[in-house]
């Protein structure tokens, strides 16, 4: 144990090569047994390539145990070298981050001095500004007084220019309202003839007439679909113009389905323009029909 301790330590390079130089050794002396036991043909030299064998694999076994701690000498030199790298680029990161925080301290400390100067600037045109405003200010008054004289003047003669112009007013709104009043008198008159001459159809029969023409029309139109039951009553919402065109229509109180409303809007719709009454004064925009087909 002493001697080993003595030796001295090889460097993995120094292992290798005595390594190869013992397993160079040995598969010389195993080539030179084997010659001399082909030559001499005695049984005695039959054992020695057996020992030979024997050392061969002993000293692969040897190579195989140091290639494999060579191997992991590598990967720890590897790492070692991989963490040495990994220090070095944090140092150099520091290294920027501390550079980068000087520069931005010389921005900040240069943004700070250009603000001071840019607020200095500032300050002086305040000055000069306020100068400039008084003065203007000054002018200003004067030239105000000056047109507060002027429209004081005005203001008298416009005063007396209203009043005439009021009188004025006031005379053209009594004719435009007394004109008015005789539009109103003549329009009311108007309605109260046309209610008049319509009252006369009523009585005459001739709005009932009218309303049956137009259900008739309607009917003619109409298409009874399979679900149309008898006794079928239905109150129609028409509205046309006074051509007789029908503008919109809507099925009101309906004993009928879906189908038959449908039908009828239809029936409605085909049967435009709608006869006109047999006197004007029967006319009425709103129309309410009530349907009752012979299902």
């Amino acid at each position: 144990m002493s001697e080993r301790k003595a030796q001295p330590k090889l460097s993995p390079l120094d292992r290798v090569r005595a390594v190869g130089g013992s397993i160079a050794l040995h598969a010389t002396l195993v080539l030179a047994l084997t010659l001399g036991w082909h030559y001499s043909g005695t049984p005695r030299q039959a054992v020695a390539p057996q020992l030979a064998i024997e050392a061969t694999v002993v000293d692969e076994t040897a190579v195989r145990q140091e290639m494999a701690r060579l191997e992991v000498t590598r990967r720890q030199e590897e790492e070692r070298q991989a963490r040495a790298a990994a220090e070095a680029a944090r140092r150099a990161r520091e290294e920027e981050q501390k550079k980068l925080a000087a520069e931005q301290r010389e921005r900040q400390q240069i943004a700070e001095r250009e603000q001071a100067r840019l607020a200095e600037l500032a300050r002086q045109r305040e000055d000069e500004q306020r100068r400039a405003e008084e003065e203007r200010q000054r002018r200003e008054q004067a030239e105000r007084e000056r047109r507060a004289e002027e429209e004081r003047l005005a203001k008298l003669k416009a005063e007396e220019a209203e009043r005439q112009r009021v009188q004025e007013e006031i005379r053209r709104q009594e004719q435009a309202a007394a004109r008015q009043r005789a539009e109103l008198e003549a329009d009311l008159q108007g309605q109260l003839a046309a209610e008049e001459e319509r009252q006369r159809a009523e009585r005459a029969g001739l709005l009932d007439e009218y309303i049956r023409l137009i259900e008739n029309r309607i009917e003619q139109n109409w298409i009874a679909p399979a679900t149309a039951k008898p006794g079928l009553e239905c109150v129609v919402n028409v509205t046309q113009i006074p051509s007789g065109d029908i503008v919109d229509v809507r099925v009101g109180r309906c004993n009928g389905d879906d189908a038959v409303v449908r039908s009828i809007e239809a029936a409605v719709l085909k049967a435009s323009p709608l006869p006109k009454p047999p006197n004007p004064a029967l006319f009425e925009r709103n129309l309410i029909v009530t349907f009752r087909p012979d299902v």
